[in-house]
């Protein structure tokens, strides 16, 4: 009884009343720091895309009740001298230390991804999005750790007053000197630019501004932290009228330029379309448009050659909150050698089958050998499977079907006009169970046989003479699993070169399954990084910045990313995360620049899907080759267009190595 008085005594106290205030400001910064998980929350939950405005309410609300009764505390004493308020208190406490509690668990869970297992790079990467606003908790904590040691109205009363001056204060300093809560660009894994940045020495012109608005566009002509604000572009400008592309920023260079890169840095993200725009022969070309520039965005595009530019913000993903555009430089990148950069395609043997591409004449077997122009490794899947005893099989059509197929595939390959050009052939040796059989399979037959499955991979690669193979192992669930993981890799490893030096390890991961150890890396050649179905808070599930996390979260993994290929998508995915997928090929309205449409319809269904387009598949091989990567993966040959058509995901991909790679 005495142990129950003591607990509720303590229960009851400033110290919980404090924790409970601290919990709930934690609650809300992992809250709003975890906004990549909003796509599939607004889908998972009733309210939809209320549920986290109405989850920030109810935190904001019990952090504010939990100040306010510490404040009552302060003012009365412990208990109070009121035995009524005290029990009211006490009760209001109870509340809202509950609501802290369970609020501050789920956000938890939800910013380091703890709910599909824990890994130091989901630990990292929740970190990284909260690191800027955690001096917020600092400031609460501080203001409200004096109301603890406060006795009595007068000191409690100055406590507040003091903390309402410290809060406005701080809050101005922070709006005047352009302070923001974003990751800072020297995060990021640094690009190697041959050329100088080539709006050094350049002046602003005009920005759109309305009365009373302060100009601050130079801004992004510095390197320091402050940025333009750009607004809403849907309002009157100065003088009254209308104008749907007021939103820009007009820069003046030195002198007449050539460039065909661009650097744009955003803090936050609230850009939802965007322009780039040259003045040539007299009149406003668009270079360049794409969604989203999230963080840092490189822009990759045919050279042109100016001296007046305009950086156009179309449209905003909140209309009444101002897109903070940090900077904007511009390069003239040369062509480089590049002999160990990869492009490399995945390609399934049931799709786009070889001897049907083949039967359709010389012709179209030219055309379509086009691909193995641009691609320098091409992965065979869908052909091998393994049973729940480790035993691999060549599915219902047999070995024979598969013999067929990868003869046709080569004479293809021998077809491409650049035969200079090497393509190597590698296959996907293992992958989950049958390809529809669930991710469970693969773990368990590989925990007591994943010896017996290595040597019949390397028997298989030495059979065909295969240039390497491919491990798709989705995915590990356990230590257990990882550790076989391991196991595996470094033995095929040893066998497989043992045979052939040059043989090819491959693996495809995501940035959030990442158990491999150090040596394991070590013996990996390729690591084929699947940097899409990655839906973020708008349902994009293919971007840039996915490309710039995963990059982060391998290196903090012990990876090195000269042996990391940046995938792209050449299909689309619902924004709400859900299981279809509909191909680019099939899209009659793809576009070169447009990664978002409005209605799909694929497998009888009629949805919202999102896509990587040519141009962003350019722009995320420009950011592999500048930042040091092993190259870029495309998911999958048979879902792009055929190389003829411009709007192929793998034209994308040749016009950035046009630019960038000698002799590709």
């Amino acid at each position: 009884m005495k142990f129950a008085e003591k607990t509720l005594k303590l229960f009851h106290s400033r110290i919980s009343t404090f924790i409970a205030f601290l919990l709930s400001l934690f609650a809300f910064i992992f809250i709003k720091g975890a906004d990549w998980t909003y796509g599939w929350i607004a889908d998972s939950y009733p309210l939809g895309n209320k549920f986290i405005p109405t989850l920030l309410a109810v935190i904001a609300v019990s952090a504010a009740v939990n100040y306010i009764c510490l404040f009552i505390r302060a003012y009365f004493g412990q208990n109070g001298n009121n035995a009524k308020i005290g029990k009211a208190i006490g009760v209001i406490q109870t509340v809202f230390f509950i609501i802290a509690i369970i609020t501050f668990i789920y956000a938890f869970v939800l910013i380091f991804g703890l709910d599909t297992g824990v890994s130091t790079s989901k630990f990292a990467k929740g970190m990284n999005a909260v690191k800027d606003m955690l001096i917020f908790v600092s400031l609460g904590g501080c203001l409200g750790t004096v109301l603890v040691f406060c006795n009595g109205k007068k000191k409690a009363f100055g406590a507040l007053i003091c903390s309402v001056v410290v809060c406005g204060i701080v809050s101005s300093m922070f709006y005047f000197s352009g302070f923001s809560v974003s990751t800072d660009s020297s995060d990021f894994i640094q690009c190697n630019f041959l050329s100088e940045n080539l709006l050094d020495g350049a002046s602003v012109e005009y920005e759109s501004l309305k009365k009373g608005e302060k100009a601050d566009a130079t801004n992004i002509l510095n390197s320091d932290n402050t940025y333009w604000s750009a607004q809403n572009p849907n309002r009157s400008p100065v003088d009254g009228t209308k104008d749907i592309n007021n939103s820009y920023v007009q820069i003046k260079l030195k002198s007449p330029t050539t460039f065909n890169t661009a650097v744009i840095e955003e803090i936050g993200n609230e850009v939802q379309y965007f322009r780039l725009q040259a003045f040539i022969n007299d009149e406003w070309v668009t270079v360049y448009r794409s969604e989203k520039m999230q963080s840092m965005r490189i822009c990759s595009f045919d050279a042109v050659t100016t001296d007046k530019i305009r950086l156009s913000v179309d449209k905003f993903r909140n209309n009444d909150t101002p897109a903070k555009i940090k900077s904007i430089k511009l390069y003239n990148e040369k062509s480089r050698d590049a002999e160990n950069f990869e492009v490399t395609a995945y390609q399934r043997l049931d799709d786009d089958i070889p001897t049907e591409v083949l039967a359709k004449g010389d012709e179209y077997v030219k055309n379509y050998a086009k691909f193995y122009d641009v691609y320098s490794t091409i992965i065979v899947f869908a052909a091998v499977q393994w049973d729940e005893n480790g035993d691999m099989n060549f599915g219902s059509k047999g070995e024979d079907y598969f013999a067929e197929q990868i003869a046709a595939l080569k004479t293809i390959i021998g077809k491409r006009s650049n035969p200079e050009h090497q393509v190597k052939l590698i296959v996907t040796a293992l992958a989950d169970g049958a390809w529809g059989d669930g991710h469970n399979g693969v773990n368990t037959y590989m925990s007591s046989n994943w010896e017996k499955v290595a040597n019949q991979i390397v028997d298989m690669a030495r059979k065909y003479d295969f240039d390497g193979v491919d491990i798709d192992w989705e995915y590990p669930v356990s230590q257990s699993d990882w550790s076989n993981y391991d196991n595996f890799i470094q033995k095929l490893s040893r066998d497989l070169k043992e045979y052939k030096p040059d043989s090819i390890i491959s693996t495809a991961l995501s940035s959030g399954q990442l158990g491999l150890s150090k040596e394991t890396y070590k013996c990996i050649d390729q690591i084929q990084f699947m940097a899409y179905d990655g839906n973020d808070q708008d349902g994009y599930q293919s971007s840039l910045e996915q490309a710039e996390e995963g990059l982060r979260a391998f290196k903090a993994n012990g990876a090195d990313i000269s042996k990391i290929n940046i995938g792209i998508a050449a299909y689309g995915r619902p924004v709400n995360g859900s299981p279809y997928w509909a191909t680019w090929r099939a899209l009659k309205a793809a576009d070169y620049y447009n990664n978002k449409y409005y209605t799909v319809e694929d497998s009888d269904q009629i949805y919202e899907g999102t896509f990587c387009s040519p141009a962003l598949a350019g722009d995320k091989t420009a950011y592999a080759l500048l930042s040091g990567a092993g190259g870029v993966m495309v998911f999958r040959v048979a879902c792009d267009k055929t190389p003829d058509d411009h709007n192929s995901v793998s034209n994308g991909v040749k016009n950035a190595l046009d630019r960038y790679v000698n002799n590709w």
